[in-house]
């Protein structure tokens, strides 16, 4: 196995092989991110889920997953403030939609023209499944009606020769 010396700041000199010396790597790389990684109570989650993240990355304020994001990071200690003066999760929500419009939420309410947001989808589902009823109605109308043969009537030319055909395989 091949050793190589690193020297790491403030420390002696290491001697290390190769997957060491991989795991060593990815450990200074992983280090600082967990340092400054800011740790928020289960609480402060609970009630970022109402929001979304204002860093344009269309996710929940809860799940934005970019470490020191400029708007989730200020947002979540906001919210947390929020807590500690003992404020409920609507008049949190009431409180931020007063300072950042209803952009900040993360669904619209179900009240005034805001409902249509809600209503919408699920009339434009029920409309395109009465089109697809129509449509199919009308291909099964315009189908041709198929013929029957007459039940039991066999021509005589193609009787004979089942049964000539039958005898043959005995």
């Amino acid at each position: 196995m091949k050793h190589r010396t690193w020297i790491w700041p403030g420390c002696q000199r290491l001697r290390v092989g190769g997957v060491s010396q991989f795991m060593l790597a990815a450990a200074s790389l992983v280090l600082p991110a967990v340092l400054l990684a800011q740790v928020f109570p289960p609480e402060v989650k609970k009630a970022s889920e109402a929001f979304v993240c204002q860093c344009n990355c269309n996710h929940q304020l809860s799940a934005c997953g970019m470490l020191n994001c400029g708007s989730a990071t200020p947002l979540r200690t906001e919210i947390q403030e929020h807590l500690k003066q003992g404020k409920s999760q609507q008049e949190i929500v009431d409180a931020f939609v007063a300072k950042y419009g209803k952009v900040i939420l993360s669904a619209p309410p179900a009240k005034g023209f805001d409902l249509a947001a809600w209503v919408t989808p699920f009339a434009a589902l029920g409309l395109g499944l009465m089109a697809v009823y129509f449509v199919i109605k009308a291909w099964v109308q315009r189908r041709p009606a198929l013929v029957a043969p007459a039940a039991g009537r066999i021509p005589d030319a193609y009787r004979d020769r089942m049964e000539k055909e039958l005898k043959d395989n005995d």
